[in-house]
């Protein structure tokens, strides 16, 4: 048994280290505009300006040119072959300071600086928990990348977190009522629904729901006079520590959440009817039926409870999918949390106000509505 456990722990590290090496690759050396092909660019554009006119250091292009290819070796290690540039971007015992340019050069430490017995273990990469910054994002404001994944964790949580709540409370009683209402018209019903549902992706479902719960009410209200009718705001993320009102974050959440889990009620809601009636079959239920238990107690205590060793699998497989799917819905909503920081760090543009404006002349009203 503790050799199984131990070959089952060293084949999970060599594939979280492969999976990190792919990436790696793939985002740094293979993207476009990726930071291999940023810092070849700069090095090539310094070199041949130094052939042309010389060396100016008081020049600040010059130096800004410098800057970045500084800043690109010690957050990528770009300057050491593929895969050593991999190695050394987990942990560059070499790596202990960094300059901070907009304090005049100052030199200030980072990494850790542990010493164990008679060892001394000095430096930084991304075991140590120095994930760089964003200098070099187009989309994002310079700042530590722990620094942004700290303001955006906490909202990306509450919109998993209640999404995947909500999914697995409302799919389970409709996928019973299906069950048990086999070949009626209220599973036909549900069931065109369900796949209805299932068969609209995540990114559609947000767009309808922004038009018919954020856009049309807002409109109504205005146009109209109709102040009864309640709208939910359509993008951006209620402040509680501003706000000091669960009631508003919430209120900013259920379109989000909502987009995110109707496709998986759709689904889930299936996969809990075929599990009831594969249990149903069985001569056991028949039995329970022919002593004359209560439908309540044959239906939750002996059917579902056994219906649940597939389902608990089948919830578990639908975390990588809210997670992932959080990435397009935080976009469309312009949900601020951590998808929607990983689609404008792959050069993803979200539009403000501003740019809005400059495309579509006359937009300042949608996007009022929209909020």
């Amino acid at each position: 048994m503790t050799l199984y456990l131990l070959r089952r722990i060293a084949q999970t590290i060599l594939f979280i280290f492969l999976a990190w090496l792919t990436v790696y690759t793939v985002l740094v050396y293979i993207m476009p505009s990726g930071p291999a092909r940023e810092y070849d660019r700069i090095v090539s554009a310094t070199w041949e300006a130094e052939r042309i006119r010389g060396f100016q250091p008081n020049r600040p292009e010059q130096r800004t040119a410098e800057q970045r290819q500084h800043e690109l070796e010690s957050d990528f290690a770009l300057n050491r072959p593929w895969p050593f540039s991999f190695l050394f971007w987990l942990f560059d015992p070499e790596d202990v300071a960094r300059v901070d340019y907009d304090q005049e050069g100052a030199i200030t430490p980072k990494g850790i600086d542990l010493t164990i017995g008679g060892w001394r273990i000095r430096g930084s990469g991304i075991l140590t928990g120095d994930f760089g910054d964003t200098a070099f994002s187009t989309r994002l404001q310079s700042a530590p990348v722990t620094q942004v994944l700290q303001s955006r964790w906490g909202n990306t949580i509450a919109l998993v977190g209640s999404s995947f709540l909500a999914a697995i409370l409302l799919a389970i009683p409709v996928g019973i009522v299906a069950a048990i209402r086999q070949r009626s018209s209220v599973d036909h019903l549900l069931t065109f629904a369900t796949f209805t549902g299932f068969s609209m992706p995540a990114f559609m479902v947000g767009t309808l729901l922004v038009v018919f719960f954020g856009v049309f009410p807002y409109a109504f209200r205005n146009n109209f006079g109709w102040d009864w009718l309640p709208y939910f705001p359509a993008t951006g993320t209620a402040d509680i520590d501003q706000d000091h009102n669960m009631w508003n974050r919430i209120y900013h959440l259920v379109l989000p959440a909502a987009s995110l889990a109707l496709p998986q009620i759709a689904w889930l809601s299936r996969q809990v009817r075929s599990g009831m009636l594969e249990v149903m079959r069985n001569d056991y239920i028949r039995t329970a039926w022919a002593k004359g238990l209560p439908a309540r107690r044959v239906v939750l205590k002996h059917t579902f409870r056994n219906a649940l060793i597939p389902l608990i699998t089948t919830v578990g497989l639908m975390l990588p999918v809210f997670i992932s799917g959080s990435i397009m819905v935080e976009t469309i909503f312009g949900y601020s949390g951590l998808g929607q920081v990983y689609f404008q760090a792959l050069g993803g543009c979200l539009a403000t106000g501003e740019s809005a404006e400059a495309l579509c002349p006359g937009s300042q009203a949608l996007l009022a509505a929209l909020r």
